[in-house]
């Protein structure tokens, strides 16, 4: 038999060393946007930080629109005090990267339509703090505004992501996942699977008769899934967090106008020292292409990080547009919002905006918040729709209002907002209240 030759003409998309430090930059959070400020000037002797005298600052509204900037940074990012009228929750300190923070990446490798994104989304937003799902699938599926079919198949899908064994309903389900990703044989399946109480026994002989299987190879099993991590989500509960949270963008709406500033704590003005453009055009050869190639990686740095500020901005305004009710009235308004909607005013991939969002926060009238905060979920209420972290509010407002004799319980709850017509189910009210560390009506009953 011969072999001919053939020649086959393929697309691959690569990213470019350009784009992916792009990329990079446009990820990271404010700690590691300073840190990597900081090691580039150390680094490049031709990048530089002018002084405050160098700036060409606008004069008029442009000079006192930087004033009040400054103000704010001094007292809010700066000294590590809020500023006026604003609050930082303790929540909201800024913190290492979270389990949903690495799922929602993975996510965005994967080429989805628009609803299975929510889908996955929605999978990872339910997820608790050891990396199952408690949530029913089919409640999962309608919040998104899908079908149980079709959620499974995504759920599927997230728990091929790493930490192995995340998106699990049940310690069972999360062995098993593990020891499929290991190529683990049908007997440590099926322990995993069905005698998971006389493993805890160290009933090896007892699970090696049921099996008809040999004991030194059950045995060999039983080894292999107690060397599984049974709580996935644990894995990222490491880490101190950091002091205090900066925003990056500065948000106030003002009879429906947008007015965003980015946090120039952040991105301050950098450019290239003059004295080395003009070494750069005499010299020694060898001098000439060292500063050529130091002045070539100046401007691009300045470039991703100025584009990183634009693209901060565009996503900002985009949101505020998205939340008048939010910026307007407050939390309790907030509205259902997803990366998609985001994305497509911004004529951009929804991995940007997820790019963009994770552990970046805005401070708004009503205090600071993670970018992250303004996208869930919603149900049908009264005038529209309602956000979960609007609907957790509600019940919050309503369990501080209860007559403390009588508790409201999570059904009589339900019941309430169902009278609002916000529909939700007693097992999300529960949920929610448990989210809030708010104990159940037993608990909470006084007198």
């Amino acid at each position: 038999m011969k072999i001919k030759p053939s020649l086959t003409i393929r697309q691959q998309q690569k990213l470019s060393p350009r784009l992916y430090q792009s990329l990079k930059i446009l990820r990271l959070d404010a700690a590691g946007l300073r840190e990597l400020i900081r090691r580039e000037i150390d680094e490049n002797p031709v990048l530089e930080i002018p002084e405050p005298a160098d700036l060409d600052i606008a004069p008029a509204p442009g000079r006192r629109l930087w004033r009040d900037y400054a103000a704010v940074a001094r007292t809010g990012s700066r000294a590590g005090v809020p500023a006026s009228g604003t609050v930082i929750p303790p929540e909201l300190a800024a913190s290492p990267l979270t389990l949903a923070d690495h799922l929602t990446l993975q996510l965005d490798l994967k080429d989805l339509s628009p609803a299975a994104r929510r889908l996955g989304l929605a999978i990872i937003g339910n997820l608790d703090d050891d990396g199952y799902l408690r949530e029913a699938v089919r409640d999962v599926a309608r919040a998104a505004g899908s079908n149980t079919a079709q959620a499974g198949k995504v759920l599927k899908l997230v728990q091929e992501f790493d930490p192995p064994g995340v998106a699990a309903r049940s310690l069972e389900e999360c062995l098993a996942i593990q020891l499929r990703q290991l190529g683990a044989g049908k007997t440590a399946l099926r322990i995993a699977e069905k005698h998971l109480k006389q493993v805890a026994r160290g009933a090896s002989g007892e699970i090696a008769r049921e099996l008809g299987a040999q004991k030194d190879r059950v045995e060999k099993a039983i080894d292999l899934i107690r060397s599984l991590n049974p709580s996935p989500g644990s894995l990222f509960d490491a880490g101190p967090p950091a002091a205090v949270v900066i925003p990056d963008v500065f948000v106030q709406v003002s009879q429906g106008r947008v007015q965003v500033l980015a946090n120039r704590e952040l991105t301050p003005f950098l450019k290239v020292n003059l004295m080395y453009k003009k070494m750069a055009a005499g010299g020694e050869a060898a001098t000439r292409d060292y500063i050529k190639s130091r002045l070539k990686n100046a401007n691009e740095f300045i470039r991703d990080i100025n584009k990183r500020r634009i693209t901060m901005i565009k996503v900002a305004r985009a949101i505020a547009e998205a939340q008048p009710g939010f910026f307007e009235h407050g939390p309790g308004h907030l509205k259902p919002l997803t990366l998609e909607q985001i994305a497509d005013s911004l004529y951009v991939h929804p991995s940007t905006v997820s790019r963009a969002i994770v552990g970046k926060y805005m401070n708004t009238p009503f205090g600071v918040f993670e970018l992250r905060y303004f996208f869930s979920a919603g149900y049908a209420a009264a005038g529209g729709s309602l956000a979960s972290s609007a609907i957790k509010k509600r019940i919050a407002v309503l369990i501080a209002d209860e007559d403390s004799r009588r508790p409201l319980s999570d059904q009589r709850l339900t019941d309430l907002l169902k009278k609002e017509e916000i529909s939700i189910s007693r097992r999300t009210v529960a949920k929610y209240r448990q989210q809030a560390a708010i104990p159940p009506a037993s608990r909470r009953r006084r007198g």
